[in-house]
């Protein structure tokens, strides 16, 4: 919140005394402070798999919860530099179960749908790769989104924030794949979420062109710079410490 610069004329009294008066009243300005917690947007971003589910996995060996992992992290690294929070569903190599368990999965998932809930979510993005074996030529990153209308906040839904996500991974990766999102219900994830709720996979392992790509640190940047972008696309967050000064000279808002 801004504070403006405050002057007391002293009236009648005298330069001097009008002079003291005004200093003892002037406030100095302040960078506006950061947006309370109840007016920070949160944001959950969901490793998929991890621990003992392993996921897809490509030609050489290499498992898709390790590159969901990189990218989900690259994807809050992207959203740091905003006035958002983040909350990670996984920062490592774990699952969300005990292990004992003898139903790891279905409690994993159970978790996860559980911190969407508790965190306060406005959105949930769950990170994945792809994989069609059964023809190997098939690549490219592609959206879902959680079909529930009920679920959805007064600026967008979650098929709104698919769409704009889809088309900036078209745009920014450039693969020569044309996309659209698709309604997604068939994991637990996607059952009567909390909140907006989509998944992106992105790529296909069983692609050999694309499973060496997500192998590259680059690349993945590439890729959570591109979800990033079609997600502040529709929230429109603020940039942290973001001053706007106004040009008395043209009165328009400039970037400090």
């Amino acid at each position: 919140m801004r504070q403006s610069l405050k002057i007391y004329t002293a009236g009648l009294l005298s330069f001097s005394l009008g002079f003291m008066a005004c200093l003892a009243f002037m406030t100095v300005p302040l960078v506006p402070a950061a947006a309370s917690p109840e007016d920070t947007p949160v944001i959950v971003i969901d490793a998929g798999h991890g621990g003992f589910d392993g996921g897809a996995e490509a030609a050489d060996g290499t498992k898709e919860k390790d590159i969901n992992l990189a990218i989900a992290r690259k994807l809050a690294e992207e959203a740091s530099d905003y006035e958002v929070e983040i909350v990670m569903t996984r920062d490592g190599d774990y699952g969300l179960y005990e292990e004992s368990s003898a139903t790891k999965k279905q409690d994993d998932l159970t978790a996860r749908k559980k911190i969407m809930v508790e965190s306060g979510a406005g959105l949930a993005v769950s990170i994945h790769l792809n994989s069609f074996p059964q023809d190997s030529s098939v690549y490219g990153a592609q959206v879902f989104y959680a079909p529930d209308e009920q679920q959805r906040t007064d600026v967008f839904t979650a098929e709104d924030m698919a769409e704009s996500v889809q088309k900036s991974l078209e745009i920014n990766i450039s693969d020569g794949r044309e996309r659209t999102s698709m309604k997604k219900n068939d994991v637990l994830l996607m059952k009567d979420p909390p909140c907006p709720f989509i998944m992106v996979d992105c790529g296909f392992f069983s692609c050999a062109v694309e499973a060496e790509k997500v192998k590259s640190a680059e690349y993945l940047s590439v890729l959570a710079a591109a979800v990033w972008q079609g997600i502040n696309e529709k929230l429109c967050l603020p940039m942290k410490n973001h001053v706007p000064v106004i040009d008395s000279t043209n009165k328009e808002e400039n970037m400090a």
